[in-house]
C-alpha cells in the first residue's frame, strides 16, 4: 500500500514538473515573440526614418537640378543671342552700306523736290510736277528698302524664348539672304530653288540665325572678287511626308574628311584667330536638334559643300485648330 502511494506521488511530481517546464517554455516563446516584435518595430522605425531622410535628400537634389537646369537654359539662351549679335557684328559694315545706299537715294530725291519747290515758288509746271512725283516715289521705294532691312534685323535681334509655332522657311531664308547680301555679292552668284513647302515647327529668329550662319560660311568658303565663277545655291523640298529639307550649297574649297566629323563641335574652326569663334555651326546644330530636326553636311575638297537642314512639318493640335477656327469665325462675323 505504501509503495502504491509512493508511485502515485512520483507521478504527480513528474506531472507538476512537466507543467512548469511547459509554462516556462511558453513564457520564453512569448518573450522571444515580444522581443522580435520590438526589434521589428525598431527596424521599421529606422527604415521609415531612412526613407524620410533619403526623400528629403532627393527633393533637395531635385530642387538643385531644377535650378541648374534653369541656369543652363538661361546660359544657352544668352549664348544663342550672343552668337546672333556676333554674326550681325561681323556684317555691320555691309549692313551699314546696305542701309546707307537707299538713305542717300532718299535724301537726294527729297533735296531735289525741295529745290524744285523753292525754284518754282510752289507752282511747278506739269512736267516739273511729274518729275517731283517720280522723285518722291523713288524716295518711298528707298524708304521701303530700309524698312525691310530693319525688319529683317529685328527678327535676328529678337530675344530668345521657348515658343514654337509655324514658320515659313522660304521667308526665313530670304530674310537671311537680305541681311547677308553685302557679304555674298562679291563672292558668288546666288541661285534660288525655293519651292513652296508647308510651314515647319520652329522659332523664326533661331531658324533665321541658322540660315544666316550657313550663308556666311558658304560665302567665306569662296574667294572674294570671283562672283561670276562661283555660286551659292539655296533649295527647299519635302524630305518625306512629315519633314521639310533646306539645302545651302557652295562651289567653294570644300572640307577635308578629317574635319567633317568635328565641324559641329564647339569652338572648332579652321578660320584664322579673330575671324571665327567656332560656335556658329555648333549653335546651328543645337538649334536644329532642339527643334526636333537634323543637320548634316557632305563635302568634297575642291568641289564644294552642302549643308542639309531637315525640320518637322508643323502640325497644330486639336486645341489650336479649335482656337484658330473660333478666331476665323469671329472675324467673319
Amino acid at each position: 500500500m505504501m509503495k502504491a502511494q509512493s508511485m502515485g506521488g512520483s507521478f504527480t511530481v513528474l506531472e507538476g514538473r512537466k507543467e512548469r517546464a511547459e509554462a516556462i517554455r511558453n513564457r520564453l516563446l512569448k518573450a522571444e515573440a515580444e522581443l522580435s516584435e520590438r526589434e521589428m518595430r525598431h527596424h521599421n522605425a529606422l527604415l521609415e526614418e531612412t526613407v524620410r531622410q533619403r526623400t528629403c535628400e532627393l527633393e533637395l537634389a531635385n530642387a538643385r537640378l531644377q535650378e541648374s537646369l534653369k541656369q543652363l537654359q538661361a546660359t544657352q539662351a544668352q549664348l544663342l543671342f550672343a552668337d546672333r549679335l556676333a554674326t550681325i557684328g561681323q556684317l555691320a559694315a555691309g549692313l551699314g552700306h546696305e542701309i546707307n545706299n537707299p538713305l542717300a537715294f532718299i535724301v537726294g530725291n527729297l533735296d531735289y523736290v525741295q529745290q524744285q519747290l523753292i525754284r518754282t515758288g510752289g507752282v511747278p509746271t506739269p512736267e516739273e510736277k511729274q518729275e517731283m512725283i517720280e522723285a518722291i516715289a523713288d524716295a518711298r521705294d528707298g524708304a521701303e528698302r530700309v524698312s525691310l532691312i530693319v525688319r529683317d534685323l529685328k527678327v535676328l535681334s529678337h530675344p530668345n524664348d521657348m515658343e514654337r509655332g509655324p514658320v515659313d522657311v522660304v521667308a526665313s531664308l530670304r530674310s537671311a539672304v537680305k541681311v547677308a547680301a553685302y557679304e555674298l555679292r562679291d563672292r558668288a552668284s546666288l541661285v534660288e530653288e525655293l519651292v513652296a513647302v508647308p510651314p515647319v515647327n520652329g522659332h523664326k529668329a533661331r531658324l533665321c540665325q541658322v540660315f544666316l550662319n550657313l550663308l556666311i560660311n558658304a560665302a567665306h568658303a569662296l574667294p572674294p572678287g570671283q562672283a561670276v565663277r562661283n555660286e551659292i545655291r539655296l533649295s527647299t523640298r519635302m524630305d518625306g511626308p512629315h519633314h521639310v529639307a533646306v539645302e545651302v550649297s557652295d562651289t567653294g574649297c570644300g572640307i577635308p574628311p578629317e574635319n567633317l566629323e568635328r565641324i559641329f563641335n564647339p569652338f572648332f574652326t579652321t578660320k584664322p584667330v579673330g575671324v571665327g569663334t567656332g560656335l556658329g555651326l555648333s549653335v546651328c546644330h543645337g538649334i536644329i536638334t532642339a527643334l526636333g530636326g537634323k543637320i548634316s553636311v557632305r563635302s568634297e575638297v575642291g568641289q564644294g559643300t552642302t549643308f542639309t537642314v531637315s525640320l518637322p512639318v508643323y502640325e497644330a493640335s486639336a486645341e489650336q485648330d479649335s482656337s484658330a477656327q473660333e478666331e476665323l469665325t469671329s472675324r467673319a462675323a
